[in-house]
């Protein structure tokens, strides 16, 4: 199987770039990053990611969990959350069927690489 197709949702430039950076050095492919909520569910439709790494708190009017609340409902795309924030509320809050994970900043690349191969096989393995 080829690698496969990330989408970064996330509001801080800084930390895209270095998930950018993590992605490429480890032979990702991105197919976007965007800030905002509205923003990820277009990019879904139009570029159908592989998988999303979702950050909770974004620009725009949805956050990261209403994000992928849609998503959920109507793509069949694996998520894994990357936020600041790691209160127990939030975490129950951000469990949906497509959550695949749950990382929290800061991110490092061995990590990363580990819960992105953890979400993929196991999102194949559900939907073969």
């Amino acid at each position: 199987m080829s690698k496969p197709k990330i989408l970064i949702v996330e509001d801080d430039s800084m930390l895209c770039t270095v998930f950018e950076m993590f992605l490429d050095e480890l032979a990702y492919s991105h197919c976007g990053t965007v800030s905002s909520g509205e923003e990820a569910l277009e990019l879904c439709k139009n570029k159908k990611p592989d998988l999303i790494l979702m950050d909770i708190h974004l620009s725009g009017k949805i956050d990261g969990v209403e994000t992928a609340k849609v998503i959920s409902e109507n793509f069949n795309i694996p998520i894994i959350y990357i936020s600041g924030v790691s209160d127990v509320n939030t975490v129950k809050r951000a469990v949906l069927k497509n959550t695949y994970g749950f990382m929290t900043k800061p991110v490092y690349k061995t990590s990363l690489e580990l819960n992105i191969e953890f979400a993929i096989n196991k999102h194949l393995m559900f939907n073969a």
